[in-house]
C-alpha cells in the first residue's frame, strides 16, 4: 500500500492499534479521526507528512513517535488526543500546524527541535498538564494562542530568533512565575501574558524596548494579588 485516502478509518471506534507500512508517503487528512480506541501507532520511515486532522479525538492514545521523514503535521493532526501524554518531534520537522496538539490535556512534555521553523496558532492551546516548553532558535513567531490556557506551564525559554509574541501567546498560564524575553523581540501582541497569576517577573534582554499593544501584561485581579516587575537593562 503507498496510499490511504481522507477519512479511510475515521470513526472506527473500535481499531486499537495501527502499523503504516514504509511504502506510504503521506497520512491523508482525518484518516484515523475519532478512533476511540486507538492506544498504539507505528509509523512508517516512508511517511513524510501527517494530515489535517489526521488523528484528530483519538482519546486513547497516549504516546506517539514520529519518525525522522516527516517534516510537517498538519493543522489539528493530533488535537483532543486527552490520553496522550507525551510525543517525540523529530528533528526533520519544520512546521506544526494549526492547533496541532490543542486541548491534550494529559501532554507534560514536548521537545521542539531546532529544525522547527513555524509553530501554527493555538498549536499547543489548553495543555493543561504540560510544565514547560523550549521554544528553539529556528523559530521567528510565537503565533496567537500557542500556548493559551497552559495552566501549569512553570517555564518557558524563547529562541534567539523570535521577533514577535502573538495575541494570547501565554494568556492563562496561570502557573507561569517569571519569563524572559530576548532581545530579538520588537513586537508583543494585546493579552499576550494576560492573567498569568503565578507570575512575579518579566525579563527583557534588550536595550529598547519592543512594541506592546494593548493588555499585554494585564492581570485579572479575580485570580491574582501579585503585581510583577518587568525588568529591561
Amino acid at each position: 500500500v503507498t496510499k490511504v485516502g481522507v477519512w479511510a478509518f475515521q470513526r472506527c471506534s473500535s481499531l486499537t492499534s495501527v502499523t503504516i507500512g514504509n511504502g506510504v508517503t503521506e497520512i491523508k487528512d482525518y484518516t484515523f479521526e475519532y478512533c476511540s480506541s486507538l492506544t498504539s501507532i507505528i509509523i512508517g520511515s516512508g511517511v513524510t507528512s501527517i494530515g489535517d486532522g489526521a488523528f484528530r479525538e483519538c482519546s486513547s492514545l497516549a504516546s506517539v513517535t514520529i519518525p525522522d521523514s516527516v517534516t510537517e503535521i498538519g493543522y489539528w493532526a493530533f488535537s483532543d488526543c486527552g490520553s496522550l501524554i507525551s510525543v517525540a518531534i523529530p528533528d526533520s520537522v519544520t512546521e506544526i500546524g494549526r492547533s496541532a496538539f490543542s486541548d491534550c490535556s494529559s501532554l507534560i512534555s514536548v521537545a521542539i527541535p531546532n529544525s522547527v521553523t513555524k509553530i501554527g496558532y493555538e498549536a499547543f492551546h489548553y495543555c493543561s498538564s504540560l510544565a514547560s516548553v523550549t521554544i528553539p532558535d529556528g523559530v521567528t513567531e510565537i503565533e496567537d494562542r500557542v500556548f493559551n490556557n497552559c495552566r501549569r506551564l512553570e517555564s518557558v525559554t524563547i529562541g534567539n530568533s523570535v521577533t514577535a509574541i502573538g495575541s494570547s501567546a501565554f494568556s492563562f498560564c496561570r502557573s507561569l512565575k517569571s519569563i524572559i524575553i530576548p532581545d530579538c523581540v520588537t513586537k508583543i501582541g494585546d493579552n499576550a501574558i494576560y492573567s498569568c497569576s503565578m507570575l512575579e517577573s518579566v525579563h527583557y534582554n534588550g536595550t529598547t524596548p519592543p512594541t506592546l499593544s494593548s493588555n499585554t501584561f494585564s492581570i485579572n485581579y479575580s485570580y491574582s494579588t501579585k503585581n510583577p516587575k518587568i525588568y529591561v537593562p
